[in-house]
């Protein structure tokens, strides 16, 4: 489900995006695209909260041990050793139960920062009730810190907020727990070393999340640059491929029909002969503009099949929808006004369709396209500058055409 909603953010029907996911902020170490950081934290869920499962998994069964040895030696009173150990072993295995069902990052990270809370609380309540063990408190102190910025899955401006938090009230407890017995330069040399643990947990911290960013923008930017036509900016053939294995995979499980729309500019070698090359490319990206400002749904996908064909995929549309589409694309040319001074059909670039539509999903996506196809020479064949719109049906691979 989490793969599913990254693709689906990442699929985007129109136009290059421009390539700014790659900056990161310095201090904060956030994605500067909104979308794009929520996107990441989307793509990281699944090892965070495994990252969670683990650290709650092994806080219980170290306090399990810790327990059994302090009670197999020592024998201690109930309050000093079994209420923390219950608590030590007990509220691990909540957490754990929690972070099982979290199905969303952002609760995620609000889970975790109560559990640090709750967690810090607990063993310092433990550290009370057993003042014999004050030699651990600096070890602890310190520990805990570079858990926070460096473990838990918590963005760097929350971890910086719960170890400062933790950084005041440690040191003042540590001081009230064991008053007199607490001699200054001990005191001053734990704070010496909470501090530094707060400078270093910050500095690693900030580093690993802005590197772990800029990594996965890099890879979407890459991605992209794969899967994007060089000379008009929209989708090409390879990501026209992939969504239209995933709209044919997802439509035939929810019954939904599927649109595709071939496209293909009329008499193009002539004009390309005439204008030549480069204004050829500059009317195929004006071409291409038209089909993007056009077409509007999210889902919906454009893309250069090749040469001078464009496809426009379009998800629960049914053959109707498709026409209406269709016809909207060829009036939309109309009023773009792309001068022709070679074409046989007119002074003004004419484009032909072929609408094909599958209601009942079988087989392979393929079909669909080779059923566009023939459409698409139909209407060339019809006269150009027309639309031929058919409904691909799984008795009779080569459909009706109407």
């Amino acid at each position: 489900m989490i793969d599913a909603r990254i693709d689906a953010a990442k699929e985007h029907y129109g136009a290059a995006p421009e390539l700014t996911p790659v900056a990161v902020t310095r201090w904060t170490a956030r994605l500067v695209d909104p979308r794009v950081e929520q996107d990441y934290l989307l793509y990281r869920f699944a090892d965070d909260r495994r990252r969670v499962l683990f650290l709650t998994g092994l806080v219980a069964i170290a306090s399990t041990l810790n327990f059994l040895v302090s009670y197999a030696t020592n024998a201690p009173s109930f309050a000093a050793t079994l209420i923390p150990a219950i608590a030590g072993i007990v509220l691990p295995i909540i957490g754990f139960g929690i972070a099982l069902r979290l199905r969303s990052p952002h609760l995620l990270q609000t889970v975790m920062v109560i559990a640090v809370l709750v967690g810090t609380l607990t063993r310092l309540s433990m550290l009370t009730l057993r003042p014999d063990t004050a030699d651990m408190w600096m070890t602890l102190m310190v520990g805990i810190v570079f858990v926070i910025y460096l473990y838990l899955p918590i963005r760097l401006a929350g971890s910086v907020a719960v170890a400062a938090l933790f950084s005041c009230v440690a040191p003042y407890w540590w001081l009230q727990v064991l008053g007199d017995v607490l001699t200054p330069d001990v005191f001053y040399r734990g704070l010496v070393w909470l501090f530094l643990a707060n400078a270093l947990g910050f500095t690693a911290a900030n580093s690993l999340q802005r590197s772990q960013r800029m990594q996965y923008a890099q890879g979407l930017v890459m991605r992209h640059l794969l899967s994007t036509d060089a000379m008009t900016g929209i989708a090409n053939r390879r990501r026209f491929d992939a969504a239209l294995e995933r709209e044919w995979r997802r439509c035939r499980r929810a019954g939904a029909p599927l649109s595709l729309l071939m496209i293909d500019v009329d008499h193009f070698k002539a004009y390309n002969d005439y204008c030549g090359h480069p204004q050829g490319d500059a009317c195929l990206r004006q071409l291409a503009q038209v089909l993007v400002d056009t077409i509007k749904r999210p889902g919906d996908v454009v893309a250069r099949y090749g040469g001078e064909e464009f496809v426009v995929l379009m998800p629960e549309i049914g053959a109707a929808g498709a026409l209406a589409v269709a016809n909207k694309l060829a009036a939309a040319l109309r009023q773009a006004d792309i001068s022709h001074p070679r074409s046989p059909a007119g002074p003004r670039m004419t484009i032909s369709i072929g609408a094909a539509t599958a209601k009942k999903l079988t087989g392979e996506p393929a079909s669909l396209v080779e059923f566009a196809d023939k459409l698409l020479y139909a209407a060339k064949a019809a006269g150009r500058n027309q639309v031929a719109v058919g409904q691909l049906t799984p008795a009779d691979p080569t459909a009706r055409a109407a």
